[in-house]
């Protein structure tokens, strides 16, 4: 995640503390680098498969962190900066984000289902969004 993370990030101090210890207080600039980035969001997105990468996710903080890349690549676009992310990278981190951000219970998800990739990429991403 440390790639993925900026020490302008805006964590309050909660936030930071579910981070794993050598991201929190985190004192350094985003990769750069485009692929790095898009790889990462993918990684993060597919470990959603699972109700337990999901809980893990969470518990970890990847919800701030990704919300706060989300605040910056919004910021950039406004700035007319240099894009954080591409298209394509920005609809899989909303998608990754809505996941994170819902309960479970939430989701609509039946929870004998052992992954959610069994639903289609489609069907999940466009119902996080939407919520």
């Amino acid at each position: 995640m440390a790639p993925l993370m900026d020490v302008d990030d805006g964590l309050d101090d909660e936030e930071m503390l579910k981070l794993p210890v050598r991201l929190q207080y985190y004192e350094r600039h985003r990769d750069k680098n485009d692929i790095v980035r898009q790889k990462l969001i993918e990684t993060l997105f597919q470990l959603c498969a699972t109700k337990h990468g999901r809980e893990t996710l969470r518990s970890k903080g990847v919800y701030p962190a990704m919300r706060e890349l989300d605040k910056a690549t919004e910021e950039a676009v406004s700035k007319k900066e240099h894009k954080l992310l591409s298209s394509q990278q920005e609809h899989t981190l909303h998608a990754l984000i809505g996941i994170l951000i819902r309960y479970e219970s939430e989701m609509d998800v039946d929870p004998n289902l052992p992954s959610i990739r069994d639903l289609g990429f489609d069907d999940v991403s466009c119902e996080a969004i939407r919520h």
